[in-house]
């Protein structure tokens, strides 16, 4: 008795597993080959900690652009080339690996929230207070809403700058009323809480900043508040 010959249909449905499994294997390779946000986000971190010295953008500048000439080979070789598609995706994939670094790598988020603390530096001198109550001055006497929002925040900055936070709430309170869209109070009252370590409260501030403005980037501040908050519950 001679072998058993296989079926041509048998063939075939063999030749279709083989297909099949060459093309998942592809895949995976492919699917390798991406830098994830996570790898990125862990390459990112080594590279900033090995660049101890030089301001924040100092450092990041290297790093950032050894993640984007690989995203942008990555895209190319998918037969993406179009610029404004590759900017788009560049922010966003940035965007998600900054966010990520913020929760995972220790030396960036010192940095970045110290740049954030920065952002109001203290000034309790004579100088100050007497240029914030000349600004009250103006504004009780200015009758122009536009010019009035304009110096409340000037004087909600500088109360800011001068620790008076309480003081600093009632002028951001004022802003709200003349203008509920302006999201710069809503930053100012974010900047605010995140110093007295209510953290919770910066978020929800910063969360109706982005609502009103659309600007995706001001997630950074909110996660500065977040890990503050996680590092105080440790």
């Amino acid at each position: 008795m001679g072998p058993i010959k296989e079926s041509p249909r048998n063939k075939d449905e063999k030749r279709n597993w083989i297909w099949i499994l060459i093309i998942l294997a592809l895949g995976a390779c492919e699917k390798k080959s991406e830098l994830s946000i996570k790898d990125a986000s862990n390459q990112f971190c080594n590279c900033f900690n090995s660049q101890p010295a030089g301001t924040v953008d100092d450092r990041l500048s290297p790093c950032l652009q050894e993640i984007a000439d690989q995203k942008n080979d990555e895209w190319n070789k998918a037969g993406i080339n179009n610029p404004d598609s590759i900017n788009q995706k560049m922010s966003r994939f940035g965007l998600d690996v900054m966010l990520d670094m913020m929760r995972t790598c220790d030396n960036y988020f010192i940095a970045i929230n110290d740049l954030y603390d920065k952002g109001y530096p203290a000034d309790t001198t004579q100088l100050n207070w007497k240029i914030i109550k000349e600004l009250s001055r103006r504004i009780n006497t200015e009758t122009n809403p536009d010019t009035v929002k304009s110096l409340l925040h000037k004087k909600a900055h500088r109360l800011i700058q001068a620790r008076e936070f309480d003081q600093a709430f009632k002028s951001i309170d004022s802003i709200k009323t003349l203008d509920n869209r302006d999201y710069g109070a809503n930053l100012a009252s974010a900047y605010i809480f995140n110093q007295k370590g209510l953290y919770d409260k910066a978020v929800t501030e910063i969360n109706k900043a982005i609502e009103i403005s659309g600007d995706e980037n001001l997630k950074l501040y909110a996660e500065i508040a977040k890990q503050k908050n996680r590092i105080s519950k440790k």
